[in-house]
Parts: C-alpha cells; structure tokens; sequence
C-alpha cells in the first residue's frame, strides 16, 4: 500500500511542478506558448522521445539502468534510410531486430553474468555509436544502400492528421496506454517485484533473470522504434543523435517520481516528467535564453524534483 501511495504523491508533485511551468511559460511567453501550433510542435518534436522515456522507465522499475537507449535510436535511424529502398516495412522490421538484439545482448550481460547495468550499457553504447558512424562514414545519410533517396511519404505520413490530432500525437497516446496496461499485467506485477526486492521475488518464484532480460529487449525495441520515428521528422539517418536521450529519459523518469532504485513509479509519473522537461524546453527557447544558461534551469527542476520526491524520513536524514 505504501510503494502505491508514494507513487501517488510523487504523480501530484510532479503535476504541481508541471502547472507552474506552464502557467510560467505562459505568462513569460504572453500567450504565445498555449498557441494551438506552438503545442503541436512540441508533441511533433518530443514524440520520438516518449518512446525512449518509456523504455527507460521499464529498465528502472527493474532496479537497473540502460545509457544506451540514444545508440539504439542512433543506429535504428541509420538502417532504417540505408533499407528504406528496399521497402518502409523491411527498413522498420531490421532496426526493430537490431534494436532486439542490443536489448537481449545487454540483458544477458546483466541478468545472467551480474555485472552492473550502468557499466554494461555505457559500454554498448559506444559500440553501437561506433558502429554507426563506421557504416555512414560519421556523416548523415539520406540514400539506401541501393541509392534510392529516402521517401517522402515518411515525412508526410508524420504530419498526417487523423481526427485533428497528427499521427505521432496518436502513437504517443496508444503506446502510453499500451505500457500502462502492461504494468497491470503479471509480467508488470513482476518488474515491480524484482525492483523492489529481487531476492524476495526469487524465493517467490518468480524468474528474475528472464524478467530483467525482457526488460531489456523491450526497452530497446521502444527505442528502435523512435529511431524510426526521427528519420521520418527530419528524414535523414544520424549516427550522432541520442547523446543526450540517456540522460534526458532517466531525469524525465526522476521528475515523475520513477524510483532509480527500482520498484516504484508509473507510466503517468513518467510522462508528467517528459512534459515538464519539454514545457521548460519550449519556454527557454520562446524568451530566448541563452543556450549556456539553459541546462542550468534544467538542472535545477531535476534536482528540485528530486528532493521532492526523495523519502528523506530513512536513516533519519
């Protein structure tokens, strides 16, 4: 009862912080941030990061951590153009595979030989971002292997709209929904209980190591899938994007009161804290801040956040 009331309190503190920031960006911005295009274009350009916030929330109810969701995006986005000549369905089924693959690669490292998540995954991701800029040559790409130029329907399918609302806007509220209902399920049940304590979910029975290794596979699937997502915005292949998706995903999680000691959070806190980021994000931009004093105001709403919501009553402290 207590992990679900603290997961309760952490969901309203962070929908507090997020009405201040956009009443904030609001009166900053003198109404401009409330404009109907202004939030369109924010859900256009954060979509892709929903999906990696999602993937990372899954890794940290485990008790884990994964820094190389940005180089499953990274390296999704580059096969997707490089066999996109070859048909959009092919493209999309090979970086979902190769995104398994990462994902089950990081997850038998972690769960069967017990080494540390945070180690494991930084060390995939430079692997992975290698192996990306070797097969571009470190360059953005916009040809198949087979010289066909990226299709533009790619593009115009993201600006689709489908009962007023573009079509990202939809696959960020369906996999939202899909994951929220995952967590009701017995595997769902099962990452709470081995983040929360893994040995007592072992002696209850459950499979601990093949729940963190699905943990993994479906994290980096989500990412894969984002990948595919950033070529069709901005309709080019980059090895270099996601730098900064790790860190982005794992402090949009803190802020929405995600535990990164596994075993507590949801999928409501988690994308409360995507909106908080993105609404601060938005607003920085609006009344032109300038970019070396941004990541300052970022730290402080993520250090702020969580204090908020840290359980200052253990140890006394």
């Amino acid at each position: 009862m207590k992990k679900i009331n603290d997961t309760s309190v952490a969901l309203l503190r962070s929908l507090l912080i997020l009405a201040i920031l956009v009443t904030t960006a609001t009166v900053l911005s003198k109404g401009v941030f409330i404009m109907p295009n202004n939030l369109v274009n924010i859900m256009r350009q954060n979509a892709m990061l929903l999906f990696v916030v999602l993937a990372q929330f899954v890794i940290l109810l485990t008790g884990g951590i994964d820094l190389s969701v940005g180089a499953v995006v990274a390296i999704s986005s580059v096969l997707v153009v490089l066999f996109q000549g070859y048909g959009i369905v092919l493209a999309l089924v090979i970086a979902l595979l190769a995104g398994l693959i990462i994902g089950t690669a990081n997850g038998l490292i972690v769960s069967y030989l017990r080494l540390p998540a945070f180690v494991i995954t930084l060390g995939m991701s430079q692997i992975v971002y290698s192996v990306a800029k070797v097969t571009t040559n470190g360059a953005k790409i916009e040809h198949s292997i087979n010289g066909a130029m990226l299709s533009m329907s790619l593009n115009q399918l993201y600006k689709m709209e489908v009962f007023g609302l573009i079509l990202p806007i939809w696959m960020c509220i369906a996999i939202s929904l899909l994951i929220a209902l995952y967590m009701k399920s017995k595997f769902g049940y099962s990452l709470y209980a081995v983040g929360g304590n893994p040995k007592t979910a072992f002696f209850s029975g459950m499979p601990v190591k093949p729940v963190n290794l699905s943990a993994y596979c479906l994290s980096s699937v989500l990412c894969a899938f984002a990948g595919f997502l950033f070529v069709c915005r901005v309709g080019t292949g980059d090895p270099d994007t996601g730098n900064l998706l790790a860190l982005d995903s794992i402090a949009s999680c803190t802020i929405g009161g995600v535990s990164l000691m596994g075993g507590k959070g949801s999928v409501t806190g988690a994308v409360t804290g995507l909106l908080v980021l993105c609404v601060l994000n938005n607003v920085m931009s609006l009344v032109h801040i300038s970019p070396n004093v941004q990541p300052l105001a970022k730290g402080v709403v993520i250090l702020l956040s969580v204090y908020m919501n840290s359980d200052r009553k253990k140890g006394g402290n």
